[in-house]
């Protein structure tokens, strides 16, 4: 009885480890590429090097086209991720620049 008790218990922590990710909220990254892949490509958005209050008037300007399907939270979420990864003075910075140097050196 206590092993069955036991292989539940694990099998129910396994599967809510692959369910609850599934459930969560989709990545940043997914985020942006809905909103923002319908005017230019993702790698445009991943290339291109501006501090933060400049990417927040990138966004303003964005969400202001008309047609834009951008909700006051998607913006909210695409400036979080954009100043953790990609803002010249966003906490991200570093590792993308090791990890472009490092692209650059195996090429």
């Amino acid at each position: 009885m206590g092993r069955l008790i036991f292989w539940s218990g694990l099998l129910l922590v396994l599967f809510l480890g692959f369910v609850t990710p599934a459930l969560a909220a989709p990545p940043d990254t997914e985020r942006i590429e809905r909103k923002c892949t319908d005017c230019h490509d993702f790698d445009v958005i991943m290339e291109k090097e501006a501090y933060m209050a400049d990417w927040r008037k990138i966004v303003d300007r964005m969400v202001a086209y008309d047609g834009s399907e951008i909700s006051a939270i998607d913006k909210l979420m695409v400036l979080k991720y954009i100043n953790e990864n990609l803002a010249l003075d966003g906490p991200g910075v570093r590792a993308r620049r090791i990890e472009k140097n490092v692209t650059i050196q195996r090429k």
